[in-house]
């Protein structure tokens, strides 16, 4: 399975934090032309075209510099008449859609601690999707087929935001020369930092590559979370005081109490707390694995020995215990649930395994009745999408 350090070989993941994250793009060569063909293949581009329903605009859209595109193609063979016109053809969201790639995308949540995504572009001989722009996300290419020349400039607007949410400000093109002009070749990976220009034209045969975007959550974004915290206090939903007369005396007053307010906040460890937690359980770039039926609640949890569970993919889960009042508090995406009176290690051992039968839960937890005490546990946990049961494989 891919993760950060593998994308990253031969660079140390510590040296590419310290010198190039967010602030310096780099080329990666790689010794294996075929090392990402795991992840997407033509053959997996034309399954999708041919099986899967996409919504032109938001799963799929079609890009070329210097033309636009009137209406709104909605079949494979509009597609593929834009394609002949040398459209760059783009799929969002693999890793709502491709579990190999869905791991991927997993894999640097955990290592780097933000949200990814992966998109696919699938560009034409000597054609340019794009005008020289930048994103407001970091971006790794990960070259899969054919070639490709990518420049990419310093930024002129130093970390931008959202910018299809109007908070970003683009200050004009680059003045200097770019600091990367290089072809890509299959199993090269480009890291592009936030802000930075770029713009990419195809080589002489189709091209074919996936971007995985790094969304990181910011300074604001935080902010936002605190404001939502708040919302719970009185003090902070009261009314500002009204400016009569254009005396503003008051309501300067009343701001500057409320930062007094804000200034306590700083040593509230618990806070600091809650926003970890939600950091880490909320990037949400897919959904929590589904497990049917297990997880309807209509099929019942089968009590044999060897019965096998496995802990959820895709979003984490953080786990905080109370020795005092022997409380377990599970966090993940917005839910929380409290367990009462579970012993730690079996907590731990449910949530932190990949994998586990029904008898080893028992071990884990002696004195504790299996049918009473681990079976209506363990079929929470499943009800609640933390773990799966394994079925066994159709006769």
């Amino acid at each position: 399975m891919f993760d950060l350090e593998s994308l990253l070989d031969p660079m140390p993941l510590d040296q590419f934090l310290r010198e190039n994250w967010t602030t310096r793009g780099v080329i990666l060569r790689g010794q294996d032309r075929d090392r990402f063909r795991s992840l997407f293949s033509w053959d997996q581009l034309n399954h999708l075209l041919n099986f899967h329903r996409l919504r032109f605009g938001e799963e799929i859209r079609l890009a070329a510099i210097g033309k636009k595109i009137s209406g709104q193609p909605e079949t494979a063979d509009e597609w593929i008449k834009h394609c002949q016109d040398g459209y760059t053809l783009i799929i969002n969201q693999l890793q709502r859609r491709i579990p190999v790639i869905a791991e991927l995308a997993t894999a640097i949540e955990r290592a780097i601690g933000h949200r990814s995504q992966v998109n696919m572009y699938c560009s034409w001989p000597e054609q340019q999707g794009f005008d020289q722009h930048h994103d407001d996300h970091e971006v790794f290419i990960l070259q899969i087929e054919g070639t490709k020349r990518w420049v990419v400039s310093e930024e002129t607007y130093k970390y931008p935001l959202d910018k299809y949410n109007n908070v970003s400000v683009d200050t004009g093109e680059p003045k200097g020369p770019p600091y990367i002009e290089t072809e890509l070749r299959p199993g090269d990976v480009l890291y592009i930092p936030r802000g930075h220009w770029h713009y990419a034209v195809a080589g002489d045969e189709p091209s074919l590559h996936l971007t995985l975007g790094v969304t990181c959550r910011t300074g604001v974004y935080w902010l936002k979370w605190l404001a939502d915290e708040l919302m719970d206090e009185e003090e902070w939903r009261r009314n500002l005081p009204p400016v009569v007369g254009g005396d503003t005396a008051q309501l300067a007053d009343h701001v500057r109490g409320l930062m007094d307010r804000l200034v306590a906040l700083a040593g509230d460890e618990q806070l600091v707390k809650a926003y970890l937690a939600n950091h880490l359980t909320t990037q949400d770039s897919r959904h929590r694995e589904v497990g049917l039926p297990s997880q309807s609640g209509f099929h019942p949890l089968s009590t044999k020995a060897d019965t096998r569970l496995r802990r959820a993919q895709f979003n984490p889960v953080k786990v905080d215990y109370d020795a005092e009042s022997e409380q377990h508090r599970l966090q993940f995406g917005t839910r929380k649930i409290t367990l009462d009176g579970a012993p730690p290690e079996l907590i731990d051992n449910l949530l932190r395994r990949e994998s586990f039968t029904l008898a080893e839960a028992i071990e884990w937890a002696p004195g504790f009745d299996p049918a009473e005490d681990i079976a209506p546990l363990l079929r929470l946990l499943v009800e609640q999408g933390l773990l799966l049961e394994e079925l066994p494989p159709s006769a």
